[in-house]
């Protein structure tokens, strides 16, 4: 894992006073009360003056810390560099045992309290920031072990910016899983379409809410090449040579179907014609009674007709980068590599989670620091 960061930085001479009394009374005019040395883990300082300034308005006092400093005994640069080890790959024991060497403070109870907070705070930075419109979606879910269950985790991003837009545990990949998760989002960003694995549940919760949907090119071609495969096989296990339900011979059924293949491949522009036209040629094929195996021609028939329903989707991203001047792939590589790289790269060092609440937190923070490159985004996740 690549994440470039930007660790909190410590200035033990100034002091961000705040405009308001933080008790509420509304005062703004505050003095100088009262100053003391106080002891602090840094990989630079080891003291640091504390004020304490006095309200005039109500009188109660408050306790003002330098830049990177917190009522923590530890810096924020200091607990930065302990949730960077620690969603770089070392363990929480491990990220104690690496600042131990080189003599800074950090148990691994306190790492493990660090990394928590900043995870937890992701969220409200998140609503901190301007709302915008996102056109198109990209959605995705992966599964990891808390516990010795499967947790399901949902992935959103912006499928032409390439940013983060959520992160949340959810009851699995059916529609009653996912449907708060895709409704939240298009309710927060206002988005027009959706792309997603070809997962049935993505088509059906798009048509609830009234967007578009475009399935991933490259996983409809895996799936496609690897059902002609095996329909292939079984053409040439035939002892005939014919198939009497079409009246086509088994040479012709494989060109057929090589080539309705190289056309959800291609996606030429008649392609749903051209794909209506083959499926024609299998119409005759019969259902299989009770009981009985559906035969291969009839097994053609439903690929072809499942196709051709799906040549909307599978073309979605040529129509909207027509109508908007945009440059889709037609893939899901977004979220899959967002997937990969933040947080399956990470969970593959663990030996499993051992609270929801941690799921969520991790794989919530390392895309979020992974998306914010050369930003002080640590500083705002540790801050009290």
């Amino acid at each position: 894992m690549r994440l470039r960061l930007r660790l909190p930085e410590v200035h033990p001479d100034e002091y961000q006073v705040p405009h308001t009394c933080p008790y509420g009374c509304g005062g703004r005019h505050f003095v100088l009360h009262q100053c003391w040395p106080k002891a602090v883990a840094d990989p630079d300082y080891h003291e640091v003056i504390v004020r304490r300034y006095k309200c005039l308005r109500c009188g109660r006092s408050f306790r003002v810390h330098p830049t990177g400093i917190s009522a923590d005994h530890r810096s924020q640069r200091l607990r930065g560099i302990g949730v960077m080890l620690y969603v770089l790959g070392l363990s929480y024991g491990g990220v104690a045992d690496a600042l131990a060497a080189l003599g800074w403070a950090g148990s691994k109870s306190s790492i493990y309290r660090d990394v928590q907070a900043a995870g937890e705070a992701v969220p409200r930075l998140r609503r901190q920031q301007a709302v915008r419109q996102v056109q198109v979606a990209s959605a995705d879910a992966t599964y990891v072990i808390c516990r010795g269950e499967q947790v399901t985790v949902a992935v959103a991003l912006d499928a032409i910016a390439g940013d983060v837009l959520e992160v949340d545990l959810v009851d699995g990949e059916s529609v009653e899983g996912l449907r708060s998760f895709l409704a939240q989002l298009q309710a927060e960003f206002g988005i027009e379409a959706l792309v997603s694995d070809d997962h049935e549940s993505y088509k059906v919760l798009s048509d609830e809410l009234g967007i578009e949907q475009g399935v991933c090119r490259a996983h409809v071609n895996r799936n496609v090449a690897d059902l002609v495969a095996h329909l292939g096989e079984s053409l040439l296990s035939l002892s005939e040579e014919t198939l009497p339900e079409v009246g086509r011979q088994v040479v012709d059924v494989l060109a057929d179907l090589e080539y309705a293949q190289l056309l959800i491949a291609l996606r030429p522009i008649d392609g749903l014609q051209q794909l209506n036209r083959l499926l024609k040629s299998y119409q005759p094929a019969s259902p299989p009674r009770p009981g009985e195996k559906a035969s291969i021609a009839y097994r053609i028939r439903l690929a072809l007709l499942r196709w051709s329903n799906n040549w909307s989707h599978l073309t979605f991203d040529q129509r909207w980068n027509r109508r908007h001047q945009t440059m889709l792939d037609g893939t899901n590589n977004v979220a899959e590599r967002a997937i990969g790289w933040w947080i399956k790269e990470r969970y593959r060092t663990m030996r499993t989670y051992k609270r929801l609440a941690s799921v969520r937190n991790v794989c919530r923070l390392i895309p979020y620091l992974a998306a914010h490159p050369d930003q002080p985004m640590l500083a705002d996740l540790l801050a009290d």
